[in-house]
This record gives structure tokens, sequence and C-alpha cells, in this order.
């Protein structure tokens, strides 16, 4: 729990003069098999949620969020590409492809969402990069597979170049995640989107017209 404060207060600082820090390149195994990078998300807005698939309770709790989240955007019709919703494991000892296809094949969670895993080295370095807590198993518990993680929980938000844009904790209602994640998409859209001024000066400058220095 202090571990999640001290985090959210130094991402909530670093916003106030610019994008926090977080993310980077990263290379995962799906739960087909095929390997998935970070550049595989780029041109589609995404929402990256950490977890394991044993967690009792956290996880499958976030994960109906997430889900309600997703359903909530797409109904807005205000994002296209759909938003991806990406589950990422921090337990790769039993979270193997088979086990993640399994999961979410067996439960109710929105069917768009990606889930990633990897080996303990890609694991850690994802981890690393979005700055995610997660406790890590004794060798014993991993021979005898039965262990619980304690873990960051924390949603976030990327957007189709790649970069972090913000993030939502676990007192975020899904409506909450939605309403602001909408908001966040639309002011990144709306700095990339040219204005009538800008579209009219490039047409000119297409015609030789535009931007013309004067002559003495």
């Amino acid at each position: 729990a202090l571990y999640r404060a001290q985090l959210e207060h130094k991402l909530h600082s670093q916003k106030v003069v610019g994008t926090a820090a977080l993310g980077g390149p990263f290379e995962l195994s799906a739960a087909d098999g095929s390997r998935v990078k970070d550049t595989d998300l780029h041109g589609q807005w995404s929402i990256f949620y950490f977890g394991f698939t044993k967690c009792p309770d956290i996880c499958p709790d976030e994960l109906e969020k997430l889900t309600e989240v997703v359903d909530r955007i797409d109904a807005s019709g205000r994002v296209d590409p759909p938003l991806r919703p990406v589950f990422i494991s921090i337990d790769p000892h039993r979270d193997t492809p088979q086990r993640l296809k399994a999961y979410f094949e067996g439960a109710k969670f929105h069917p768009r969402i990606l889930g990633l895993t990897g080996t303990v080295e890609e694991v850690e370095s994802i981890a690393r990069a979005y700055r995610i807590y997660y406790s890590k198993p004794s060798p014993e518990e991993v021979r005898s597979g039965d262990y619980l993680l304690d873990h960051s929980i924390i949603m976030y938000l990327i957007d189709p170049e790649g970069h972090f844009v913000s993030f939502y904790g676990k007192n975020f209602t899904a409506p909450e995640v939605a309403a602001k994640a909408l908001e966040q998409i639309a002011a990144w859209e709306a700095e990339r989107t040219p204005s009538s001024w800008d579209r009219a000066t490039r047409w000119l400058e297409g015609l030789g017209l535009g931007r013309q220095g004067s002559s003495a």
C-alpha cells in the first residue's frame, strides 16, 4: 500500500511538468504462442493491466472493471480503431501461454483482452519499465506452485505511438476510468489535429503562396 501511494505521488508530480518517463520496448508471448512487441500495438489506444491468473479476487475484479471500461469507451463511438485492453502477467513461472489461453477462454472478460506473459527476465524488464511492484516467490514456492503475489494495482493508458499517457489506481471506478480516458484521448488527438488555419497555410504553401518573405 505504501509503495502504491509513493508511485501515485511520483507519477502525479511528474505529470505536472510533462509525461512521466514510463514504458519502453518489450517483447512477450501471447496466449496463442505468438511473440508480441510493443510496436505491434502502435496505431491504436491501449490500456495495460499487470496481474496473474492465480489471483483469487483483486485481478478478477480489476479485469471485470477493465471490461466495463472498454465497453463504455466502445459505446462512445469516439475511439477508432477500438481500444485494446492488455493483461500482462507478473507470474512467469505459472502463467504460460497455455495457461493464459485457458484462463481467458473460461472467463467472462472482454474478448479483446490480449493476454501476455514471458520469461522471468522479460517480465522483470517490462515491470521495471512501468514501475510495477510485485513480490517474487521463493524457489520452494515455485517448485510447489502454491503461492500468492502482491503487486501494484494500476491501469495504464498508452497512446497509439506507444507512449504512456495516464494511469488509474484501484480507487477509480469503471465509469471514472472511461470518462477520464476519453477526455485524455480527445485532448491527445486535438493536439495532433491541424487547425483550419494550419490546413489553409499548408494549402497556400502548396500553391507557392504561403509564408513568402518580403523583398527589399
